[in-house]
């Protein structure tokens, strides 16, 4: 049985050592650049959290102001501002029979 044996050179064992290198500064730029990435979409999220709760408070607000003046209204102030009260009034029902949602027109 024979063996065959090989040897490295010298340019062999200097190319493979600085493609080695350069494969872990690439490793190393990649995870600095993937860290950086996360902590700004972190920052990002914050604000943006920050501006839905700010939204939800200026709705609720509005919703609760929008309460109270509907709750103002009343039949006095309609008439103040023009109207009256309608002699033949139209309503719009839905049959509750009907499984396709019809409406009718009640007069």
């Amino acid at each position: 049985m024979t063996y065959k044996t090989g040897t490295i050179s010298y340019d062999n064992r200097a190319r493979v050592f600085w493609f080695l290198i350069i494969l872990a500064a690439l490793f190393a730029l990649t995870q600095i650049l993937a860290v950086g990435a996360t902590t700004r979409n972190i920052a990002v999220r914050q604000i943006l959290e920050k501006e839905v709760l700010e939204a939800t408070t200026r709705t609720g607000t509005l919703e609760f102001t929008f309460i109270e003046l509907k709750n103002k209204i009343n039949i006095e102030i309609a008439r103040e501002k023009g109207y009256r009260e309608s002699r033949n009034p139209i309503y719009v029902s839905r049959l509750a029979s009907d499984s396709l949602g019809t409406l009718t027109l009640n007069r």
